[in-house]
């Protein structure tokens, strides 16, 4: 006695495929974006640049209006007193972006994650432009919404202290300055994906700024005139300052070459495209 068997027919279904998701660059992109936004201290850390930048002009607006009469150069409003008032936050508002442009590259060497990134991006180098573009973004907007806070804080406490618009630097310091701040923040970026260490790209570029760029403009040796306008910071704040400070600052650090504002700041661009094209090749060249 046999058992009738169903006969399988070409009509049966098959088991689908998944079909792979294209990665694209805008794929790329807001994957990076959803990374760094879904850290809690990515909101601390913006909201602590900000509070920097507006606690250090409450200060400086306070202290000039205790100052006497004359003790601060310019006419009220010009950009040597914006200047005066938002000098501070560029260095120490850079700081705090530094730390987090770091960390956006270390931090995935740190646990690892970045091996399933890489399976995800095979390709590598799109992940590091995303990130970078990612820092850009968020470093600008952040530095700039702080200088308008400053400016409108100061100029509430000190009329002395609201920006004359007339004054033909006085876009370029306002602007030049968050501009700068994201620069440096790049240059922390550079230097982490180049290193793949938090602590030691943090230091690094800290320790660089603060304190190597410091005494190399303070050594009185021939041959440093040539080299104290090309350091990075030194170049990139040039940006954002009026040219009497600038005139004022090459004599004192008597430099061999005197640089425009712009000239200034694409050095500092420079040094971030060179730090960078060197963590492309490692990225490429070498394993994770």
């Amino acid at each position: 006695m046999s058992t009738a068997t169903t006969p399988r027919t070409a009509s049966a279904p098959s088991a689908s495929v998944p079909t792979a998701a294209r990665v694209t660059p805008w794929h790329v992109l807001r994957s990076e974006w959803i990374k760094l936004w879904t850290l809690r201290s990515t909101y601390w850390t913006v909201a602590l640049t900000v509070a920097v930048l507006v606690l250090l002009a409450w200060a400086m607006a306070f202290s000039f209006s205790l100052a006497p009469e004359g003790t601060y150069p310019g006419a009220d409003g010009s950009a040597g007193i914006v200047y005066m008032l938002l000098g501070p936050g560029q260095i120490f508002g850079s700081l705090v972006l530094i730390v987090l442009a770091a960390l956006t590259v270390t931090g995935e060497y740190t646990t690892g994650q970045v091996r399933s990134t890489f399976a995800a991006v095979p390709r590598r180098l799109p992940v590091l432009w995303a990130k970078g573009l990612v820092v850009a973004l968020v470093s600008f907007a952040t530095a700039a919404v702080g200088t308008a806070l400053s400016l409108l804080l100061a100029g509430a406490l000190e009329p002395a202290m609201r920006p004359d618009w007339a004054d033909p630097e006085m876009l370029r310091v306002v602007v030049g300055t968050p501009l700068y701040i994201m620069t440096l923040a790049l240059l922390g970026f550079a230097v982490g994906a180049l290193l793949r260490n938090s602590a030691a790209a943090i230091a690094t570029t800290i320790g660089f700024v603060l304190i190597i760029e410091s005494v190399l403009n303070l050594i009185p040796w021939k041959a440093l005139e040539y080299v104290r306008p090309f350091l990075p910071s030194s170049a990139g704040v040039r940006v954002a300052t009026p040219q009497e400070m600038l005139d004022m600052t090459d004599s004192m650090a008597t430099v061999a070459v005197s640089l425009s504002p712009w000239a200034g700041y694409a050095v500092l661009v420079g040094w971030v495209a060179v730090i960078l094209l060197a963590a492309a090749v490692r990225l490429r060249t070498r394993d994770v």
